[in-house]
C-alpha cells in the first residue's frame, strides 16, 4: 500500500504482471520494462514485435526458415519460451504455429493497447509453463462513459525498389452503452505487406531469383471486441472476443530447390471473466477458449502437408486477500486442455493433453524497507506428472533513491503436442529435411537466479541486473542427419556423398534434451533527462551461454547487444529521435558466424493539434545487411526503409 501511494504521488508507472496486484514498477519483484501507448504511437515499427525489441534483453529476429516471421526472445531463450498474454490471458499457439510467434503479437491492434509489461526471467510460480524466458503482458485500454475513437494509418517502404511496402490502418472506438454500467470497445486493424524480393539471377533449379522473397508477403486482419458489465458496485463481468486472419506468401530458396508457401492462420478467441471486489479482498474467475488453424500449403515435392488445428480451453480462478498489515496473499488454480488435430501428420489424427495447477503467493512486508514475495506452483501434466515450482524474491528499499532486489525461482515447461509425437512429421530446412517428433522427451526445468538494483534521481535513473538460468533437459532441434546415409550439409540443407554431390535423399531433424544448459549475463539500462528538451536512454546486455554436454556456446545468441535513443522535444508540437541498435557477433552453426553490426533509425512526431499527430522517419539509415551466405539460408535484415503515419482522435 505504501508503495502504491508513493508511486501515485509521483506519477510513477504502475504494473500488475509481477504479482497479479497493482504496484510501482521499481518495487516489482522482477526485472521489468514498460512500453506505453505513447511509445507505441511514436515508434517507427509498424509491428508490435519491432517496438518490444527496444526493451532491455529483448530481441526480435526474423526466422531463417520462413522469410520474415519475427521471433521474440528474452534473455537468450528461444521464442518458444516467451509467454504472451492479453490482460493476463495467455495466447496459446505454440503447437499450431511452430515457425514463429509473431502471429500472437499481430493479433493485437496497436490502437487498443494501454501499455505492454515485459518481465525478464521466468514467472512459472504464477503463470506456469511457456514463460521460461520471460512474459509479455499486453494491457488494453479501458472504455469510459464518453465515446471516443482513434484512427491511425501507417505506410512504410524499403528504398531499394524491390517491394516490401507495408500499409496499416487501425480504428478503435469505445464508450458506454449504458452510462456507468455497460461499456464496449472495438478495435480493428488491417495490415498488408508486399513481399520484399531483393535478389537477382537464376536459381540452379531454373527459378528466377527475382521472385524469391527475403520478407514474405503478408495480409492480416485483426479484430478485438469487449463488453464490460458493471453488474453491481463490486462485481464486473467482462466478455472478450477476438478474430484474426493472417495470410503469408513466400518463395524461399535452398541449395536444390525453391519452395513456394501460402500460409493462412485463423484465430478465434472468446473469454468471460467475473471480477469481484469484496471487503476481504478481490477475486477473479475466467473461462477462455482459443481455436487456431494453420493451413500451410507449400510446394515441397515430398508430400508433406501442414494443416493444423489447435483448440485450447482454460479455466482459471484466483483470489487476493490481506492478512494483518504485513501479508498480501494471492492464491488460485487453473486447468488447461489442449487438443491438436492434424490428420496428415498424426496417425490417430488428434492428440490432446491436460495440465492443471494450484498456486499461492505471499507478499510479506517484513520491515519498513524489506518486502519478500514467496510463492509456489504445483503443476500436474497428463503425460509428465507433477512438478513443483517455488519462487522467493526480496525487494529492499535501501535508501529513498536506491532499491536492491533479487531472488531465485524454478520454472517448468512440458514438451508441446508436436514435439512429443513420434509420428508427427513436418517439412523443415526449406524442404531439405523432415522435422520429426520425439516421444522420449523429458520436460524442461530451470533454476533462475537474479540480483538487480535500481537507482532513481529526478532527472536520471539507472538499472543493473545479474542473471543466471540453469536449464535441465533443454529441448533443442538436432543438427540435420541423413537416415539413408551420407553427410548432412547445414549450409546447403541437403544430404551429400563424400565428393559433395547431393544424394537425393531427404535429411531429418528431431528434438532432443540437452542435459544441461547455462544462460547467464549482465543487463544495464537507464535514462538521463539532459534538459527540458533533450533526453537519452539506452540498454546493454552481455550474454554468456554454454551447452554443458559439449562445452560449446548455444547457437544463435548475441553475446553483446545494445540500444540507445536520443530524444529532442523543442516544442510541445514537435518531438524527434535518433536511435541505434548494436548486435554483436553470434554463431549460427559450427562453421558459420554472423558479424556484428549497428543499425540507425531517425524519426519525428508533429502534433498538428490536440487531436491529430503526424509521424515520419527512416529505419536502418545506413542500410546494413547480413552476409550473402547468411541471406542464402534465410537470415535477413530489413533494408533502409522510410515510413509515414498519422493518428487522429475524435
Amino acid at each position: 500500500v505504501l508503495a502504491q501511494e508513493e508511486a501515485q504521488a509521483t506519477d510513477e508507472q504502475m504494473v500488475v504482471t509481477a504479482t497479479r496486484t497493482e504496484m510501482a514498477l521499481k518495487q516489482a519483484p522482477a526485472s521489468m520494462s514498460v512500453i506505453t501507448a505513447q511509445d507505441i504511437e511514436d515508434s517507427p515499427g509498424i509491428t508490435l514485435a519491432d517496438i518490444v525489441a527496444e526493451s532491455t534483453s529483448v530481441e526480435s529476429d526474423f526466422d531463417s526458415t520462413r522469410a520474415g516471421r519475427q521471433m521474440i526472445s528474452i534473455r537468450g531463450m528461444d521464442s518458444d519460451y516467451t509467454l504472451i498474454m492479453v490482460n493476463g490471458r495467455r495466447l496459446s499457439s505454440a503447437s499450431a504455429i511452430i515457425r514463429g510467434n509473431d502471429f500472437d503479437l499481430s493479433t493485437i491492434p496497436a490502437d487498443s493497447i494501454e501499455r505492454v509489461e515485459i518481465i525478464r526471467g521466468p514467472m512459472s510460480a504464477l503463470y506456469g509453463s511457456d514463460g521460461m524466458g520471460g512474459t509479455i503482458n499486453i494491457i488494453t485500454k479501458a472504455p469510459e462513459n464518453d465515446w471516443s475513437s482513434t484512427l491511425s494509418m501507417d505506410n512504410s517502404s524499403p528504398m531499394d525498389g524491390n517491394g516490401g511496402q507495408e500499409y496499416s490502418v487501425g480504428l478503435t472506438t469505445s464508450g458506454a452503452l449504458i452510462e456507468d454500467e455497460l461499456y464496449a470497445r472495438v478495435s480493428v486493424n488491417q495490415t498488408s505487406r508486399n513481399a520484399w524480393q531483393p535478389y537477382s539471377g537464376t536459381h540452379s533449379s531454373g527459378y528466377d531469383r527475382e521472385d524469391i522473397t527475403a520478407l514474405e508477403g503478408r495480409d492480416t486482419l485483426s479484430l478485438l471486441a469487449s463488453l464490460s458489465w458493471h453488474a453491481t458496485d463490486n462485481q464486473t463481468i467482462d466478455f472478450d472476443f477476438g478474430y484474426s486472419n493472417d495470410e503469408r506468401e513466400s518463395a524461399a530458396e535452398s541449395a536444390k530447390s525453391v519452395i513456394e508457401s501460402d500460409t493462412r492462420v485463423v484465430r478465434h478467441s472468446q473469454a468471460i471473466t467475473h471480477s469481484g471486489f469484496w471487503s476481504w479482498g478481490d477475486t477473479q474467475v475466467r473461462y477462455s477458449r482459443e481455436n487456431v488453424t494453420d493451413n500451410d500449403a507449400a510446394d515441397l515435392g515430398n508430400n508433406f502437408s501442414s494443416d493444423i488445428e489447435e483448440l485450447t480451453q482454460i479455466v482459471e480462478a484466483s483470489a487476493t486477500t490481506y492478512v494483518g498489515d504485513s501479508h498480501t496473499l494471492t492464491f488460485g488454480m487453473d486447468y488447461q486442455l489442449s487438443e491438436l488435430t492434424n490428420k496428415e501428420n498424426l496417425s490417430s489424427g488428434t492428440s490432446e493433453a491436460y495440465q492443471g495447477a494450484l498456486f499461492v503467493q505471499d507478499q510479506w512486508v517484513m520491515t519498513d524497507s524489506l518486502t519478500a514475495t514467496i510463492g509456489g506452483r504445483l503443476d500436474k501434466h497428463e503425460l509428465y506428472g507433477e512438478e513443483f515450482s517455488p519462487r522467493v524474491y526480496l525487494v529492499h528499499q535501501t535508501t529513498n533513491d536506491l532499491i536492491i532486489k533479487g531472488g531465485v525461482g524454478k520454472a517448468f515447461k512440458a514438451p508441446t503436442l508436436t514435439q512429443n509425437q513420434s509420428d508427427y512429421t513436418v517439412s523443415s530446412c526449406k524442404g531439405g529435411c523432415a522435422l520429426v517428433g520425439n516421444e522420449d522427451l523429458n520436460p524442461e526445468t530451470s533454476i533462475n537466479y537474479e540480483l538487480a538494483t535500481v537507482y532513481t534521481q529526478p532527472r536520471w535513473n539507472v538499472e543493473a541486473a545479474l542473471f543466471r538460468n540453469e536449464i535441465n533437459d533443454l529441448i533443442e532441434r538436432t543438427q540435420g542427419y541423413c537416415p539413408q546415409g551420407g553427410d548432412w550439409n547445414e549450409s546447403a540443407l541437403q544430404c551429400e556423398n563424400p565428393d559433395g554431390t547431393p544424394t537425393g535423399d531427404l535429411g531429418a531433424k528431431t528434438y532432443q534434451n540437452v542435459s544441461e544448459a547455462i544462460i547467464q549475463g549482465v543487463e544495464l539500462g537507464g535514462m538521463y533527462q539532459i534538459s527540458d528538451e533533450w533526453a537519452v536512454s539506452g540498454n546493454y546486455t552481455y550474454l554468456d551461454t554454454e551447452d554443458k554436454s559439449t562445452g560449446e556456446e548455444l547457437l544463435e545468441r548475441y553475446k553483446h547487444s545494445g540500444f540507445v535513443k536520443l530524444n529532442w522535444n523543442p516544442t510541445y508540437y514537435l518531438s524527434t529521435f535518433a536511435s541505434a541498435r548494436y548486435r554483436g557477433e553470434r554463431q549460427i552453426d559450427g562453421d558459420l558466424t554472423q558479424d556484428a553490426y549497428t543499425t540507425l533509425n531517425l524519426g519525428t512526431v508533429y502534433n498538428v493539434n490536440d487531436s491529430v499527430r503526424l509521424r515520419a522517419g527512416i529505419s536502418n539509415l545506413t542500410d546494413e545487411s547480413v552476409s550473402e551466405e547468411l541471406e542464402y539460408i534465410g537470415y535477413v535484415e530489413e533494408p533502409r526503409t522510410y515510413y509515414v503515419g498519422m493518428t487522429a482522435d475524435f
